[in-house]
């Protein structure tokens, strides 16, 4: 929707500057609900809760008569999951308004577009920090069963390794949202998205093995390998190769992307 520069009360125009603006904790809320009230967004939520139990369930079995440590669980099972998951549920949170023109109704009743696109950026984060905290919970829980099947359980929280851990998710979360922005289409993005977090890394490793200088080109364009090892901490992070990869991966999608929200005709 256009806004004109027209002076209030001219017939025939609209002038954004007269409409009572929306507090962002109240677009922030809207934007949650909108998470969970659709179907699609509320099994997305059930069966990743789903599959962290029954991976850590697994898990405490297999290590029965051995050793496991509770961030095992949060890291393994959890990561695992939450790490393909998390970002499929941002692509849905802004390209379902695209796929369902749900956005006319949106921008109607809040015509300023980037407090519309913040909004939903802080609602994905948030969903994700929960995320976390759930899968923290049920590796406390998978951790409690492997101890009763008769495993030796090391129960260091490793806040390290978890603030590593929820960064990374965070992270994962925020590129599916780039992506989201930048195609505006729930199958096109999803696919983008999969094709980021395991075709493409894998090619670039084929790659490697070939051509000697794209090897050493390889670790500041991988994003995917950049930032792996921030689900064990921050110790074995090459941050220049982690700025880089993420410039090309993050920042320039979500810019554009964001642009283009900005800019895309409302139908």
């Amino acid at each position: 929707m256009s806004a004109t520069t027209a002076a209030p009360g001219t017939p025939g125009t609209f002038d954004i500057s007269q409409t009572p603006r929306t507090p962002l904790t109240r677009l922030v809320g809207v934007e949650l609900r909108k998470l969970v009230d659709t179907r699609s967004g509320r099994w997305l939520l059930i069966i990743q809760a789903g599959l962290i139990v029954l991976g850590s369930a697994i898990l405490a079995w297999a290590v029965r008569d051995g050793s496991v440590g509770f961030f095992d669980f949060t890291a393994n099972i959890g990561g695992a999951v939450t790490g393909i998951l998390l970002p499929v549920m941002a692509i849905m949170s802004v390209t379902t308004e695209w796929s369902q023109r749900t956005n006319m109704a949106t921008f109607t009743l809040e015509p300023r577009r980037p407090l519309v696109v913040v909004a939903k950026m802080v609602a994905t984060v948030i969903a994700a920090v929960v995320s976390v905290v759930v899968a923290v919970g049920i590796g406390a829980l998978g951790a409690a069963l492997a101890a009763g099947f008769g495993a030796t359980v090391d129960w260091d929280p490793n806040v390290e390794g978890l603030l590593g851990f929820t960064f990374a998710q965070v992270i994962g979360l925020l590129v599916g949202f780039a992506i989201g922005t930048l195609l505006l289409n729930t199958p096109a993005a999803i696919v983008t998205f999969f094709a980021y977090y395991s075709i493409i890394p894998g090619i670039m490793i084929a790659a490697g093995q070939f051509f000697d200088w794209f090897e050493d080109l390889r670790p500041w364009i991988d994003f995917v390998s950049a930032s792996g090892p921030l689900i064990y901490g921050f110790d074995d992070i090459e941050w220049g190769h982690l700025a880089t990869s993420g410039l090309l991966w993050f920042v320039l999608p979500l810019g554009l992307g964001i642009l283009r929200m900005l800019r895309a005709e409302i139908k």
